[in-house]
């Protein structure tokens, strides 16, 4: 979702959603039913949004407690839902009193129905390796649809971009964490001497990873919007799509999907 020069994830647009909607029908009830009910739909939405945060950084400690303060870094995305599920209805149950839960249950599961309608990230508009051919710093021709036996990562990112500028130290690790994929770095709309400028800069040895696209063609292709956008591939079919940000745990999550 495109809001100005803003680029939301799916995930957070739907969480922004939800929460709008339920503290909406909170106030409505609060009018109606009960005064309490706007404050319970408060707090069971705060214990939703901690517990999802908490449980997705239990699950990746050991790369969490090397800088626990990462855990407030929400813009990089990394809930479990049903961490967040188990919460809401734990603190509602014991919130509201018996003859209102049924109401509270049926919150929940409005709220939850809009967070999964609008968090499903739209299919990209072309689900396999295109078919086009870029170059690289090298000036040597590479065709994506060549890899359509292998496991491939494709970022789209520009030097100008903030949260790519964050990503590219965490990438250039994954690369060499993860040799058995293969990761290209598509650059989008800039000219090779801003890139190897940015490149030189930030100390990135990104220089065999880096694809140009000047035309910006890789992005029309599968119809994405702003930077970045991570896509994953598996022998020429797209596995998953992540728009905005991306933090090294949830990369970790989408190679561990990506090899089964």
């Amino acid at each position: 979702m495109v809001i100005g020069p803003f680029l939301l994830p799916p995930m957070v647009f739907a969480t922004l959603i939800g929460v709008l909607v339920l503290m909406l029908i909170g106030s409505l009830l609060k009018r109606w039913i009960d005064p309490q009910f706007d404050t319970w739909v408060g707090i069971a939405l705060v214990a939703a949004f901690l517990a999802a945060r908490a449980g997705f950084v239990l699950r990746h400690w050991d790369s969490y407690q090397q800088n626990p303060l990462r855990f407030f870094y929400i813009w990089q995305g990394g809930f479990d839902s049903h961490w967040a599920i188990v919460a809401a209805v734990l603190s509602l149950f014991f919130l509201s009193a018996w003859r209102y839960r049924a109401i509270a249950a049926a919150l929940l599961v409005a709220g939850s129905a809009i967070y999964l309608a609008f968090s499903l990230t739209p299919k990209a508009a072309s689900t396999q390796l295109a078919d086009i051919q870029l170059v690289n710093l090298q000036d040597e021709a590479v065709n994506l649809a060549a890899h359509a036996d292998d496991k491939v990562v494709l970022n789209l990112w520009a030097t100008w971009c903030a949260p790519c500028h964050r990503e590219m130290p965490m990438l250039q690790q994954a690369i060499a964490d993860y040799p058995e994929l293969q990761f290209y770095l598509i650059n989008q709309g800039e000219t090779e001497v801003v890139v190897r400028d940015y490149l030189a800069r930030h100390d990135l040895q990104l220089q065999a990873s880096v694809l140009l696209d000047p035309t910006q063609a890789i992005a029309s292709y599968y119809q994405t919007l702003g930077t970045p956008v991570t896509l994953f591939f598996n022998q020429n079919r797209l596995v998953a799509t992540h728009v905005g940000e991306i933090s090294a745990e949830l990369l970790s999550d989408y190679v561990q999907a990506l090899k089964h």
